[in-house]
């Protein structure tokens, strides 16, 4: 666990070994929540993001990928 501050504009830092492990980039876009008194941040896919990213994964497969997203939220 790491310790860091919130800046006076209410801005926090992701350390660097956190943002490489995760593989996040400068200006990519996260999705926050606030789950139980806890702050969750996610990396966040347009549904063209997350489509691209599956294809050739289920050959001929007739889901939907706003409902395939909805599922793999879960």
């Amino acid at each position: 666990m790491e310790k860091i501050n919130i800046e006076k504009q209410g801005r926090i830092i992701i350390p660097k070994k956190i943002r490489k492990n995760l593989n996040l980039r400068n200006g990519e876009t996260l999705s926050i929540e606030v789950v139980k008194n806890t702050i969750m941040l996610k990396a966040f896919k347009s549904v063209k993001e997350f489509s691209s990213e599956l294809k050739g994964c289920v050959k001929e497969s007739r889901i939907n990928p706003l409902e395939l997203k909805r599922i793999w939220r879960m």
